[in-house]
């Protein structure tokens, strides 16, 4: 048994988690959320800003829980990385039951061909199995001579990768191991007992929406739209003359919805002026917005090649994703059931913290980790012989 501690630095918000792990079980401590600032697209750009608020974050869980945090998994997406694709494959000298060992060695090989010069492999995720040239969901435990692994793969720049930990090693955490959002994503929804296996996850965020789609429990496809849902403050500013982004972000969390059919129409005052509006004209403003990002995120699922394939429909999270009627919209888009993002491989005390999309990529991180499995020792010529 022991502590597991995450961070997921978000435009909008910087969640940090901390869990109990006993084996492959997972209990939520804690989860702390604040308002994140010197963050744009899941990258930090203002370093003073982003450092102070992971120490305010640090400084909470010490106080609150008592506990110190010195080794933290963190998600890099966006400006961070750059994915690229790789095949690997092992043949065996004779048929062999694959297992995990095996499966280690894999991404080791994969991890050794495409780290190399200036970038830094911060994670693996394999997407498609296929023994000897078979398609498989799960390879462990079938007996095969060849096993070939398609990865998707997430490189950052060593330099940039220094700096943060560099960053992090001021504010007391020695230990930082990176891991992708499609990671923090699988590892979140798919367990052992999952009941869903092929579906689209659209992570609506403040700058960017990313786009997964998984196909037997994996992640098949990975995209990122650089425009997110703060595009919507923009357009509220712009269509009634606000010049303030933060009364209009005010208004759109307060009166916001995403169907105009569903809005009884009301006048709405503009924070902190004398001015008001209709409701009917803000959500029809909003619900333009959204439907050319929704729009986007459609196509991205049908170039994924399985749009027609997602028996279990789509899943939101995100901030964006808490807009009213979002689901019913983009039901009606798509044509797909759709239905919110719930974290299932990791237990609390309170049903809430597993619903929250401000907590699924945090809580998703708990879950992660490089093991190391070792392989049984061969006993030898001396020992084999007997064993004939």
């Amino acid at each position: 048994m022991g502590f597991v501690a995450s961070l997921d630095m978000g435009s909008g918000k910087m969640v940090m988690a901390l869990g109990e792990k006993s084996g492959s079980d997972c209990r939520l401590v804690g989860v702390i959320s604040i308002a994140s600032q010197g963050v744009k697209r899941g990258k930090i750009v203002d370093k003073l800003r982003a450092k102070a608020c992971i120490q305010r974050l640090l400084d909470r869980f010490k106080s609150e829980y008592e506990v110190h945090i010195d080794a933290l998994n963190v998600a890099l997406s966006g400006a961070w990385v750059k994915q690229i694709e790789d095949r690997e494959n092992i043949k065996f000298s004779r048929p062999k039951s694959i297992d995990q060992g095996d499966l280690q060695e894999m991404e080791k090989k994969c991890r050794s061909v495409v780290g190399a010069g200036d970038e830094e492999v911060v994670d693996v995720v394999p997407f498609a199995y296929y023994v000897d040239k078979e398609s498989e969901v799960n390879p462990v435990g079938v007996t095969a001579k060849r096993l070939d692994v398609h990865y998707h793969v997430y490189v950052a720049r060593s330099s940039e990768l220094r700096d943060l930990r560099d960053m992090f090693a001021n504010l007391g955490v020695d230990k930082i191991d990176f891991y992708s959002m499609a990671g923090a994503a699988q590892k979140a929804l798919i367990t052992a007992g999952s009941d869903v296996f092929n579906f689209a996850l659209l992570d609506l965020g403040a700058d960017s929406i990313k786009v997964q789609v998984f196909q037997d429990g994996l992640v098949y496809f990975d995209e990122e739209l650089p425009l997110g849902c703060s595009t919507i403050d923009w357009d509220i500013n712009t269509a009634f003359s606000i010049n303030d982004m933060e009364k209009a972000r005010k208004l759109k969390e307060e009166f916001g919805m995403a169907l105009r059919a569903s809005c009884k129409n009301r006048k709405i005052m503009i924070p902190d002026t004398k001015y008001c509006i209709d409701s009917h004209d803000l959500v029809h403003v909003e619900q333009s917005r959204l439907e050319e990002l929704l729009e986007g995120a459609i196509f991205q699922m049908q170039e994924s090649g399985c749009y027609e394939d997602l028996d279990d429909g789509i899943l939101l999270t995100g901030g964006g994703c808490q807009v009213a009627g979002i689901e019913v919209l983009l039901s009606k888009l798509s044509g797909h059931s759709v239905g919110f993002a719930k974290v299932a491989s990791v237990k609390a005390d309170r049903e809430a913290s597993l619903k929250s999309p401000a907590y699924f990529t945090a809580l998703g991180l708990l879950q992660c980790e490089r093991r190391e499995v070792k392989k049984p020792k061969s006993g030898g010529w001396f020992s084999n012989f007997f064993k004939e």
